[in-house]
């Protein structure tokens, strides 16, 4: 941007030291010209200024970011209790209304789930399975 701010004082030095006269039909032109360029000048100065805090605003985004993510997957941030987060839950099918959610290894240890969606308790059988009656099934229960 600095070349364009001075070859458009250098233009608007030869025209100073050429005495063009403004009261002519080409001097009043060309006076309008580098009016013209010294705007446009201004102007992506503006935007150069812009893009810098942009840029800047940018980075510190970045960097707030990248904090975070070290910490949420900081290993000291989960409890010792929680190393293995795939074993605490558990996916549920209401015998009710069929609903399948998520819950908690200490629901299914005490037998207390309450389905969200019909708001039903039931105890957890876990020698109950659905693939009775199925091709390939091993659990040789009838249906």
């Amino acid at each position: 941007m600095k070349f364009i701010n001075e070859k458009v004082a250098y233009t608007k030095g030869l025209m100073d030291g050429l005495n063009i006269d403004e009261t002519t039909n080409e001097g009043r032109i060309l006076f309008q010209v580098m009016d013209i360029l010294e705007d446009v000048v201004d102007a992506l100065d503006g935007l150069t200024e812009a893009q810098e805090d942009l840029e800047t605003y940018v980075e510190m985004v970045d960097d707030d970011l990248s904090d975070l993510e070290e910490f949420i997957l900081d290993e000291d941030f989960l409890d010792d209790d929680d190393e293995d987060l795939d074993d605490d839950y558990y996916e549920v099918i209401c015998p009710e209304c069929g609903n399948v959610f998520i819950t908690d290894f200490e629901s299914f240890e005490d037998d207390s789930v309450v389905c969200p969606e019909c708001g039903e308790p039931f105890i957890l059988d876990e020698t109950v399975s659905s693939c009775c009656g199925e091709d390939g099934c091993d659990c040789h229960q009838e249906v």
